[in-house]
């Protein structure tokens, strides 16, 4: 079942930064690296399902780990860097590749052994972009440490988790985008702005929490093929009725319930995003949350005939034969695992 069409958040200058980075980070690793680089490129157009690479940081569903860093800036002088945000897309985007790749390697995903080695370029590149603007002892390089090691210690604690309950759910998914928080960091503290980082941080908080849950709805057929634990998924496992199946249950009353999970939480974002006094934050919240709730209401129109359906398959053992019906396409860092930096 097709998602309604989200609006394009992304300004045009901010499309030919990330485009830039992309080109700029596998033009690098070529040259410095012609093997590495090869496999580098290959696995970077897979992620973008064989498109251009930049796809992967734009798609409107995408966790917008390129974007907010813009706004942040956008909000403090109204009109961001170009220069500067060359330099902070470009760490962003080495920063979510090197976490990408952690977690394929962490999930038993078939990496090819000769695209491992691009750790080593892509924690180099992400960090040492930042040189230049702050020197050693510098209160950003606090940031990049503490919220390092918060995803890793996430990472780490989460790996071999069978069940999800609400309680680590709403810890772990703040902790798994808190990448998100060092090219923000990095914005407030180049133009004088320490007091912004702790709101903005918290507003990461929040999205990542509400991002985690659609992307665990929206991708919640191939998570039960692959076994793959989710929050959604553990819900189901506790509310299907004795003899019933997980699909019919998401089917029946999943979506209902995650929708409801997601609702008051938008209201949270909105909330803190008049706080940071950034219209064109609002604006992008507003333009998910519209989206998300145009899909949400045509299913509901189909919900009945599907709810139909379910009945019809409960105890027959044919469960599982509903489950290509979802909320939507899955985002591009959607696809059942929980990514650990806006991310993811």
């Amino acid at each position: 079942m097709k998602a309604a069409i989200d609006p394009d958040p992304y300004p045009a200058p901010l499309k030919a930064l990330t485009r830039d980075a992309a080109v700029r980070l596998i033009t690098r690793v070529k040259r410095n690296a012609p093997a590495l680089g090869d496999h580098a490129d290959q696995w970077m157009r897979a992620l973008a399902g064989d498109a251009p690479a930049e796809r992967y940081f734009l798609h409107p569903r995408a966790f917008p780990a390129v974007l907010l860093p813009w706004l942040v800036e956008a909000a403090v002088r109204r009109q961001p860097s170009r220069a500067f945000q060359r330099d902070v897309v470009y760490s962003t985007v080495a920063g979510y590749y090197f976490v990408r790749l952690t977690d394929d390697l962490m999930d038993g995903e078939p990496v090819a052994p000769p695209v491992v080695p691009l750790l080593i370029v892509l924690h180099a590149e992400f960090e040492q972009t930042y040189y230049r603007y702050f020197p050693a002892g510098h209160a950003f390089w606090d940031v990049l440490a503490r919220s390092s090691y918060q995803a890793a210690e996430t990472a780490s604690r989460d790996a071999g988790q069978r069940r999800i309950t609400r309680e680590h759910f709403l810890a772990s998914s703040a902790r798994k985008v808190a990448g998100a928080k060092i090219p923000i960091a990095a914005v407030c503290h180049r133009y004088d702005r320490s007091d912004l980082v702790a709101p903005w941080s918290g507003f990461v908080d929040l999205l990542g929490r509400w991002h985690q849950m659609l992307n665990d709805m929206l991708g919640w057929s191939r998570d039960l093929q692959r076994e793959t634990p989710t929050y959604f998924l553990s819900e189901a496992v506790a509310r299907a009725a004795p003899g019933g199946s997980i699909a019919e249950w998401v089917i029946s009353d999943g979506y209902e319930w995650g929708m409801g999970q997601l609702a008051p939480w938008m209201a949270d974002l909105m909330a803190a995003a008049r706080e940071l006094e950034s219209p064109a934050l609002a604006t992008y919240l507003e333009g998910r949350d519209r989206a998300l709730l145009a899909t949400w209401e045509k299913l509901r129109t189909e919900m009945e005939p599907l709810r139909r359906l379910a009945r019809s398959l409960k105890g027959s053992g044919a469960g599982a034969s509903v489950a290509g019906v979802e909320l939507g396409d899955p985002t591009p860092d959607g696809d059942g695992r929980q990514r650990h930096a806006g991310q993811r």
